[in-house]
């Protein structure tokens, strides 16, 4: 055995570690420095790596020349690596995670960390999600990456252009748009969980000015969890394992719309909607069994819906040109689950039913000033609803029972901004960004309360309400100088916003309070090039972000009794994170590729006493792992009329973290570093790929996160686990 930062790895892992290294060395003919080609002879030759194009700035921009920190991954590659959603970028993206929430072990309480930033998200998001340039709710975090031509990972501050909830970065998903060509394709998935999906989408021209897509996603799968309870009550079969505990079946579409009459005028429509039933497996795995096994008496399908779209409008006048984008979404959730996870107790019954709904238009003006300056001014104006209905029936607990008939709250957002951003190019080698935003934001709260616990005579029945207003500047300033035609430097600052608000799910009255808003400086310094004559792109990005008041999740006490603890969020004084991330591609040769890609991140609280009275300060964040690393490479074997084979071994690293806030009985729990190792050999003919898969080859048992079920003498935490190895096969077609 030997370790890495106390992580073990068995002689097994070390060989195929091992064997993945010298083949990549194999496939490696000769050091890169000594290739001697010229830009022309390197490009025709098919060497240069791929140049992506984004719109992190609201502008067309090179990826390499862009002075931001960002990660894109095109939708090709998001379709080939079986990528549906942002949890699964977690180890491919540096710096980038999610936190959970003492209210629940499901997807409808996580949020995006990225440097860090918005670990203990209570309120709303520290990290905003996009589609097709509107912003969308909380909920809708994991939308599915179906149909898109590419995925932006913004990390730090992106208040003054992309506005709402982009203190820590933004998940920025931009949608293909059809166009003249006929394009389509149809895929098959088929795994060794009993799973089976489905992909297909068509575009292209409907008349003469009229383009129009469609794509539908269909998957039902048997899941990799099981319950022995449930086998044994029904006797099923006799082997108490034959009930699965996350089963469960998704349907996701999308049809976009566009006309464009003439090079002024492009109006383009998205709607989309997916709805998903089954089982989660929560309240999670008994944690230390380490068995992918679930011990709840009962089981009761959850559901989740999200449907909206947006209508993007652009038009160009002689000089300016105009963008309007209207957006509406719709986002639900239902999750009931056997809180206690066992037959020994209860039964205890949880239902977190959580719904969202956002009306936005955005206005944008950009244009050019003597060739050397770009600039945009806009505005920006929502409306966003949202309810959270708890019902409780627990029995077995340390203070007896509890009955909770209804803990309401509806929260009503509302706001606008103003911003501007500009960029000059003051030489050829030297260019300024600078940009401001203004926002303006204001909650109301109303809670509807209903619950006793007969034994200690407590009795609720009561609502409340409350409201709070915000209002920021954010700025925003870079400096980037091209060193060379193949390397540039730049520093960035930004100031990040998170308007305040009200916890989630209060108990009375009295605890319905607010909290303030979240404000961050990010400093940041970078490096972009390109070696070899583009054989390979590299980029580095050291940060310092020094956050105030930070939101995080805490707990308060109904009537000063700390045998009745509830959920709520406090600012503490001020916290901080530095680290850095490092990306590396090389194409050594026409039929080989690999990459390199690490993040590092030092967050911890500077300034915090909690609610409890503890001194936090100097305490590492929860949820943040420091080291998150992956590393793949890629090689094309020509195989003459059967077209080629294409052979790819991925690795990603995740460092361990601690799950909880640390706040009484929202204990802490460390969660070991774990790593995965992912392979695929794919035949590529024509328009044809057959793709054989195995993730996670060693079959290690990988565990999140963790949920305590509190309210027990003793701590029942659950582990929230990613798959076992899963072998399965994708075939597609396309034209």
């Amino acid at each position: 055995m030997f370790k890495i930062k106390g992580r073990n790895f068995s002689a097994s892992k070390k060989q195929l570690l091992s064997g993945i290294c010298l083949s990549t060395l194999a496939m490696y003919p000769q050091p890169l420095y000594a290739q001697d080609q010229d830009d022309t002879a390197t490009s025709d030759s098919g060497l240069v790596i791929e140049n992506i194009v984004i719109s992190a700035r609201k502008r067309q921009e090179s990826l390499q020349e862009v002075p931001l920190s960002v990660q894109a991954i095109t939708g090709d590659k998001l379709e080939n690596e079986r990528i549906d959603n942002v949890e699964n970028l977690i180890g491919r993206v540096p710096n980038l995670s999610l936190s959970s929430n003492l209210l629940s072990p499901g997807n409808d309480f996580l949020n995006i960390v990225i440097r860090g930033v918005g670990s203990q998200s209570a309120g709303a998001p520290a990290v905003g999600t996009f589609v097709d340039g509107a912003f969308v709710p909380a909920l809708s975090f994991d939308i599915g990456f179906l149909d898109v031509e590419r995925v932006e990972v913004l990390r730090g501050p992106q208040s003054t252009l992309f506005g709402r909830n982009t203190q820590g970065g933004a998940l920025n998903i931009v949608l293909k748009r059809p166009d003249e060509e006929t394009t389509g394709k149809v895929a098959f998935t088929v795994d060794e969980f009993e799973t089976v999906r489905a992909q297909g989408a068509i575009s292209g021209q409907i008349s003469e000015n009229w383009f129009g897509s469609a794509a539908i996603d269909v998957s039902r799968t048997d899941g990799y969890l099981e319950n022995p309870v449930l086998a044994n009550q029904n006797g099923a079969n006799g082997n108490g394992r034959s009930v699965s505990a996350n089963d469960g079946s998704k349907f996701s579409g999308r049809g976009a719309l566009r006309y464009k009459p003439n090079s002024r005028l492009d109006v383009n429509l998205a709607v989309d909607g997916s709805y998903r039933k089954g089982l989660d497996g929560h309240p999670g795995v008994p944690r230390g069994t380490e068995e992918f096994i679930v011990r709840s008496d009962f089981q009761i399908d959850a559901e989740y819906e999200n449907y909206g779209g947006a209508l993007n409008i652009d038009y160009g006048f002689e000089n300016v040109d105009l963008t309007l984008i209207s957006a509406y979404r719709h986002v639900s959730s239902e999750l009931p689950f056997d809180f206690d996870g066992s037959p020994e107790r209860g039964p205890n019954f949880q239902d977190l039913q959580s719904s969202q709904e956002i009306l936005s238009q955005e206005i944008r003006l950009s244009g050019t000033f003597d060739d050397q300056v770009n600039w945009i001014v806009g505005g920006y104006a929502f409306s966003e609803n949202s309810e959270t209905r708890r019902r409780i029936q627990f029995q077995d607990l340390i203070f007896g029972s509890l009955l909770v008939d209804a803990q309401d709250q509806k929260l009503d957002r509302k706001g606008f901004a103003l911003f501007a951003d500009a960029v000059w190019e003051i030489t050829n080698r030297l260019e300024l960004q600078a940009g401001i935003r203004y926002a303006d934001e204001s909650v109301d709260s109303e809670i509807t309360l209903d619950f006793t616990a007969p034994l200690i005579g407590l009795a609720v029945d009561e609502v409340g309400t409350g409201t709070v207003s915000d209002s920021n500047f954010s700025p925003a300033a870079s400096l980037r100088y091209n060193i060379s035609d193949d390397l540039s430097a730049y520093v960035r600052y930004a100031r990040g916003f998170r308007a305040g608000g009200f916890p989630a799910a209060p108990a009375t009255a009295v605890t319905n309070f607010s909290f303030q808003s979240e404000t961050s400086d990010n400093y940041e310094f970078g490096l972009k090039g390109k070696l070899a004559n583009g054989l390979v792109n590299f980029d580095l990005s050291l940060f310092q972000i020094d956050i105030t008041d930070q939101q995080v999740t805490t707990l308060v006490f109904i009537n000063n009794d700390p045998n009745l603890p509830v959920a709520s969020v406090d600012n503490a004084g001020r916290s901080r994170s530095r680290g850095f991330e490092a990306n590396i591609t090389a194409r050594p040769t026409s039929n080989f590729e690999f990459g390199i890609s690490a993040g590092y991140v030092n967050a911890e609280f500077r300034e915090y006493i909690d609610t409890v009275g503890a001194d936090r300060s100097g305490e590492k964040l929860p949820f943040v792992p420091e080291w998150t690393l992956q590393a793949y490479g890629t090689y094309t074997i020509p195989l003459g009329t059967w077209g080629e084979l294409d052979l790819s071994a991925k690795y990603r690293y995740v460092d361990d973290i601690l799950s909880g806030s640390g706040v009484d009985i929202d204990l802490q729990f460390p969660v070991e570093s774990y790593d995965v190792i992912d392979l695929s050999a794919a035949i590529v003919a024509d328009d044809w790929r057959f793709e054989l898969f195995v993730d996670n080859v060693t079959n290690d048992f990988i565990e999140t996160r963790v949920f305590n079920a509190f309210f027990f003498e003793e701590p029942r935490p659950f582990s929230v686990v990613l798959p076992p190895r899963r072998a399965g096969f994708r075939v597609s077609y396309q034209f």
